[in-house]
């Protein structure tokens, strides 16, 4: 899978592919392997004229169908439902245009899936070397999960420091946009060019400063992997892949104790008591739904009614209920309450869950096996979190790693650990 002989599509990075651009080896026309060499073409104008936007000049990208762009772009925005295709959104999200203004080439957008979670296309894009970025979307999982099982990194980035205009949303309260990506420079690349400098404190040189391939001074609290695994209703248990995982992630542990100040077992509370027990359910899509031309629906009920209309296409199978949809019809919570909760939750997870673990062992960061739902933990308190390639199973490949945040633990994991490799195309697309 190539454009020359010389570049392979399944492992080039965007940093790589920009290297190539700069020494005139290769045009952003060539980089596409379908749409947008119109944009490409201009691009290559600028660069030529020695107009250089930044480090993702000319280079494409796919991001995920939730995320807002106008019809001029020729890219429709349904959140993987027929209830909103044609729909016509007024304008693009807030980090379309963003991206845009690095001079990125939004080659196409990736459809939501179920397995692994709704940012499944945007990694299978990026893993099967469509582009060789993409920014998916989290709540809870959707961008750990499926860059976990696309050996891929990934970050959550503190709430809110994304813009969210324009992305369809499950709730802002819990909702980011994040990078996904073949390399630990490329997410921060990536990073620099999403996140808004308003809304959160940026070193000079940007996050991609943090990038130094080194551990430094970073202490690490470590949770034991049997006690944060996925239950099996969740993750199907298969014997030879947990032994395997068990035995890797216990390795990479063994590893790290060796290359870093401070590696010691940490307790962190239960996702069960992160969350009061998973009490609620907030669907905000309706207030997006009133930002768009020519939809077939406008109100939450209306989306209820259409997937019951058109149960056969909406309702499969593998995904055939909207409980959670009847379920926010009927909520009544008022605002005071609804924030309240909120607000709870957050101080259950951040200053009395996390930060309260950080400061009585005197570590930076958490790490957790990816099967599991440390990510839960942060996403309620509103905190990073990222994900650490590691390994691939023997029995079918599928790739398998570690969940943390900090740019620089990233880039200190890519250095100390085997290259990332691309896992089997008949697994990830499947």
């Amino acid at each position: 899978m190539t454009i020359t002989a010389d570049i392979n599509l399944l492992t080039a990075t965007a940093s790589e592919l920009q290297t190539r651009l700069t020494s005139n080896s290769v045009t952003s026309q060539q980089l596409p392997r379908r749409r947008a060499t119109l944009t490409a073409s201009d691009l290559d104008g600028e660069r030529a004229k020695g107009s250089i936007r930044g480090p993702l000049h000319g280079i494409p990208i796919i991001v995920k169908e939730n995320i807002a762009t106008v019809p001029a772009l020729g890219l429709p925005t349904t959140c993987g439902s027929l209830a909103l295709v044609g729909s016509k959104p007024r304008q693009n999200a807030a980090i379309i245009e963003r991206l845009i203004a690095a001079g990125v080439i939004i080659l196409g957008k990736a459809n939501l899936s179920k397995p692994g979670g709704s940012s499944s296309g945007s990694a299978v894009a990026v893993a099967a070397g469509f582009s060789p970025i993409s920014i998916g979307t989290e709540t809870m999982g959707s961008l750990i999960m499926p860059s976990d099982r696309s050996a891929l990194y990934t970050i959550k980035p503190t709430l809110k420091i994304v813009p969210q205009e324009g992305i369809i949303p499950v709730t802002p309260e819990a909702d980011s946009a994040g990078p996904m990506t073949k390399s630990v420079l490329d997410l921060a690349n990536l990073l620099d060019a999403i996140a808004d400098p308003r809304k959160t404190t940026i070193t000079e040189g940007g996050y991609k400063s943090a990038v130094t391939g080194k551990w430094g001074d970073i202490r690490i609290g470590v949770l034991e992997p049997e006690n944060w695994l996925f239950p099996t209703k969740i993750v199907k248990y298969e014997k030879q892949a947990s032994e395997q995982m068990f035995r890797e992630w216990k390795a990479a542990y063994k590893k790290l104790a060796s290359v870093v100040k401070v590696m010691k077992p940490v307790t962190l509370l239960s996702v069960d008591e992160s969350t009061d027990h998973g009490k609620s359910d907030i669907w905000d899509a309706f207030q997006y739904l009133a930002s768009i031309d020519d939809s077939k629906v406008k109100t939450l009920e209306e989306l209820v009614k259409f997937n019951e209309d058109h149960a056969e296409q909406e309702l499969p199978p593998s995904a055939d209920n909207q409980a959670g949809f009847i379920r926010a019809l009927s909520a009544k919570m008022p605002e005071e309450e609804y924030y309240k909760l909120i607000n709870t939750a957050r101080d259950r997870s951040g200053k009395q869950g996390i930060d309260k673990v950080l400061e009585e062992n005197e570590v930076d960061i958490i790490m957790g096996p990816s099967d599991g739902p440390l990510f839960c933990i942060s996403g309620t308190a509103g905190y990073p979190v990222a994900s650490l390639p590691l390994g691939y199973l023997d029995f079918n490949g599928r790739p398998f790693g570690l969940q943390k945040a900090l740019i620089q633990a990233q880039s200190a994991w890519e250095a100390t650990f085997p290259a990332r490799q691309p896992p089997p195309l008949d697994e990830i697309v499947r």
